[in-house]
């Protein structure tokens, strides 16, 4: 059975670009070579990528890194050449280069839940980067009392078509639980074919 759960994620956050000015000018700033980490399929590595970057793209899961290279193949040879995919986890990767960007987008760093995984992410970056480079991340912070008054509310979210492959995705959220204690909050987001081949079809995603 073919795993498309790379490609529907591609599909499901291609629609995310609020983002993707605040990283091409951060990235100008700095320049490169750059580290993606937690790049996944390649949102980001490869609109960089077209900007004339270098772009080192880490993740720890092979089948997301296959999807980025079936997205490359889509690109100009130049662009190809500016990409390298690279396996490995958040908190413990060792590359032979240093870095004027290390990069951790769209709140990837909270999947490190152990404080002791998050510190190993933080000092293997602070080995990659360069002189006078930076580790720039993004994280959110809903706040306690809207997380608390508003449990298993849901909300409506983006809605986004694939123009290469016809789906289109409406998607809504809703907070299901949270742990004063370690303030972790766990979220559900529910994406619907509204059209393409599986057009009908649900999915819930749990974080």
């Amino acid at each position: 059975m073919v795993d498309d759960a790379p490609r529907r994620f591609a599909v499901e956050h291609a629609g995310y670009t609020e983002d993707l000015a605040f990283w091409r000018e951060t990235a100008g700033r700095l320049g490169s070579p750059i580290l993606d980490l937690g790049a996944a399929s390649g949102r980001l590595s490869i609109p960089l990528a077209r900007d004339g970057h270098e772009v080192w793209a880490l993740d720890a899961s092979s089948a997301m890194l296959a999807e980025l290279e079936d997205r490359l193949a889509a690109e100009p040879p130049d662009v190809r050449g500016r990409v390298r995919a690279v396996r490995g986890r958040l908190d413990d990767f060792v590359l032979d280069r240093s870095f004027a960007l290390v990069m951790v987008a769209m709140n990837t760093l909270q999947v490190l839940l152990d404080p002791v995984e998050r510190d190993e992410c933080f000092r293997r970056m602070a080995e990659h980067l360069a002189p006078r480079g930076e580790v720039v991340f993004d994280v959110a912070l809903p706040d306690r009392g809207e997380i608390l008054a508003s449990l298993g509310v849901e909300r409506d979210g983006m809605t986004h078509e694939d123009p290469s492959s016809g789906v289109l995705i409406a998607q809504s959220a809703w907070y299901e639980s949270y742990d004063d204690e370690t303030r972790t909050l766990s979220f559900v987001t529910r994406v619907r074919d509204l059209a393409g081949p599986e057009a009908g079809a649900e999915r819930l995603r749990r974080h």
